[in-house]
């Protein structure tokens, strides 16, 4: 009921009222017409407080609410003309200009803020248009937000370059995580230049080139990253122009040498021999002029080849192993191969990436006509302040006669007259060969350790290992090895796996957001045959274990959930037996989804924990951590499922050789020394 409702029905039963009073008086007659006029005086009154008071009253809070609604922009309010509302109607009038002024002001800054902005657009895509570098922006899940044409022609895939599509489609991962990772430590290490941006090389995800990138980091103004920006120059044109300038200074040094020294012998031998004979002046006269004829055609080619072309030095710069020897066993498939294979942990090195590639490529060749090998391991290791580049082959060791007769052979496709010697020098190494084991050699090259290492060395920020888990049971279900007890470790095939969960309690809730493995055969790390999924949880990720694992509601959102994701790990996982650290924790994830997903799993299962306190039963810490850093295994992708998986890996190779030291060689002496030493670990909890 509104307000002027209620005013005419209060004036009304006045009316009445007063009438009633009259009526019960003496002198009835005389009082009724009393009534009467009072009755007309209460309905006068009533018209004029509704006419100057209530109406106006309702219009000014009409005109209220449409100017809370439209901020005056959309038509001038109306307001009572006539009224008993003293200085309420002018105040209200007053704040209604003002609110029109105010918002007619707001909107044309909106309009000529709007123009700026488009103009800006406008000024940064014909920037963009016209730069010959790649360029991407991306938020911190690796989408892309921007990029230009040039990174559309750069990648070859146009269907792959787009708003929202994955980075690591186009790229590899490796260098953006690693030089992330630096421009991140940097800010929040305050140090100095923590605004520059990097430098790094990397592979396109096809590894069919090398590319040279930029990297700087996108802050909201409490400083804090929301995304990055990414340039890029394909390295295969440089390496053109720098395998043309090669051959100029070839000839130079070179090709040219000859035809010089023949006509300065000719010269000479006609100065020296003024009184010599018709016939002999003429063949020395013939020497100068088929000399000087090859010396000009030879300068015209090499004119030619030269204009517009720079004399340019050798990119020097980071790259990671696995870039380097996918792209090393595509430069060599081409000619026949041979195949090289990747295996251990990646690591970065510094060099001078295309000189080094030459150099391997030509190593690797020279091993394959020497031992008759189709199949070459390469390795990465830290050393002694150095990085060991290991070529492994199953033959014989190289002789020193042998090494020494290759470093002074022309590099193959390299500047002017270098050699293998050349290029050593140039990364201040030197090669050697030693056997490496079960019939197996390996050629040794000790490369540069990137000069960022330090820096992540230092860092100090890492999260906690999460706790061991105790449920032992689930390792005596998977204890059955059949007739794989008798196989010696180093002859089996692992599958190497771990996964990332929304916390650490299996059986309250939990669930598995992420699975990675990677493949160990014959004792060998095969990096490039790897499962990596992320899982939609069907719950939130909770905050406190987001800050470990970096993975958040929104990079799961589209991705399918564990009953799709297990039957895939359990086809990469074949009949190979699973290995993880602490694997109970991870096993319980899997038991509980057996009735949902229908997937059981029933290989043998080796937990490198267990096996780690069966190597080194004197040490306290067998966190993945802990044993990481007494083997001196770097964690580049840390709380990752799959850059756990590969650091755990290369933790199973290193404890399966000091196991055999020890004597223990089969999976079924490991399966029953470990399940004794869970059983007495369990014994131990239960107290």
């Amino acid at each position: 009921m509104t307000h002027r409702n209620r005013a005419a029905i209060s004036f009304a039963l006045l009316a009445v009222i007063g009438m009633g009073i009259l009526a019960v008086l003496p002198a009835g007659k005389l009082l009724l017409a009393a009534s009467g006029v009072l009755a007309v005086a209460l309905l006068l009154a009533w018209l004029l407080v509704d006419r100057l008071i209530l109406t106006p009253a309702a219009l000014m809070a009409r005109e209220a609410a449409y100017l809370a609604q439209t901020r005056g922009n959309a038509r001038a309010p109306i307001f009572p003309d006539r009224h008993w509302l003293g200085e309420l109607v002018p105040s209200q009038i007053k704040l209604a200009e003002s609110i029109t002024t105010s918002q007619n002001a707001f909107n044309a800054e909106l309009e000529k803020a709007t123009r700026q902005s488009e103009e800006q657009k406008r000024w940064l895509e014909v920037i963009l248009v016209d730069l010959a570098e790649g360029v991407l922006v991306c938020n911190l899940n690796h989408q892309l937000l921007l990029y230009n044409q040039t990174a559309t022609r750069l990648f070859g895939t146009p269907e792959a370059v787009g708003l929202g599509r994955p980075l690591f489609a186009l790229v590899s991962r490796a260098a953006i995580l690693h030089t992330l990772e630096l421009l991140e430590h940097k800010r929040r290490s305050g140090l100095p230049g923590a605004e520059d941006t990097l430098p790094f090389l990397c592979a396109t995800a096809d590894a069919k080139r090398l590319l040279e990138g930029r990297m700087g980091l996108i802050l909201d103004p409490a400083g804090k990253t929301t995304a990055y920006v990414l340039t890029f120059t394909d390295m295969s044109g440089r390496i053109d122009d720098l395998e043309r300038a090669s051959m100029v200074r070839k000839a130079l040094t070179r090709d040219l040498r000859q035809p010089v020294a023949n006509l300065r012998a000719a010269s000479e031998t006609l100065n020296g021999y003024p009184d010599m004979g018709p016939d002999v002046r003429q063949s020395f006269d013939r020497v100068i002029l088929d000399e000087s004829r090859r010396l000009s055609d030879r300068l015209d080619e090499l004119a030619k080849a030269y204009r517009g072309h720079a004399l340019g030095r050798w990119p020097m710069g980071e790259l990671h192993g696995s870039d380097l020897i996918s792209c090393l066993d595509r430069r060599l498939s081409p000619s026949g191969g041979p195949r090289v294979t990747l295996i251990g942990m990646p690591l970065w090195l510094q060099a001078d990436h295309h000189l080094l590639l030459l150099l391997l490529s030509q190593l690797a060749r020279r091993l394959a006509r020497q031992f008759g090998v189709n199949e070459i391991d390469a390795e990465t290791k830290l050393g002694d302040r150095r990085v060991y580049l290991d070529l492994i082959w199953k033959g014989d060791t190289l002789s020193d006669q042998d090494i020494k007769q290759w470093l002074f052979e022309p590099l193959e496709g390299a500047e002017g007259s270098e050699t293998v010697y050349d290029a050593l020098e140039r990364h201040g190494a030197e090669i050697w060969s030693q056997p490496a084991g079960s019939g197996h050699a390996l050629l040794r090259l000790p490369l540069l350790t990137p000069l960022s290492a330090p820096v992540l060395k230092q860092e100090a920020d890492r999260p906690p290992p999460r706790p061991e888990f105790y449920d032992f049971s689930l390792l005596a279900q998977h204890a059955d090895v059949g007739d794989l007890a008798g196989r010696s470790l180093k002859s089996l095939t692992f599958v190497v796996f771990d996964t990332e969960t929304t916390g650490l309690k299996p059986s309250q809730g939990d669930e598995i957001i992420s699975m990675g493995a990677v493949r160990v055969v014959n004792g060998r790390l095969l990096t490039g045959e790897t499962f990596e999924r992320l899982v939609h949880p069907g719950r939130r990720i909770p905050p406190e274990s987001i800050k470990f694992h970096h993975i958040t509601d929104e990079m799961v959102k589209d991705k399918p959930p564990i009953a799709i994701v297990l039957p895939q790990f359990k086809d990469f996982a074949g009949d190979a037996v699973l290995a993880a650290h602490n694997a109970a924790f991870d096993l319980k994830f899997l038991h509980l989804k057996e009735k949902t997903t229908g997937v059981r799993f029933t290989n043998p299962v080796v937990d490198t924990l267990l096996l780690s306190r069966l190597a080194d039963q004197h040490l306290e810490d067998h966190s993945l951590d802990g044993v990481a850093l007494r083997f001196n295994i770097d964690i580049p992708d840390r709380h990752t499922a799959l850059g756990d998986a590969l650091a755990t890996a290369v933790v199973l190779v290193r404890l399966i050789e000091i196991l055999e030291t020890q004597g223990i060689t089969t999976l079924g002496q490991v399966m029953r020394l470990t399940n004794m030493a869970a059983q007495m670990r369990a014994n131990q909890e239960s107290f």
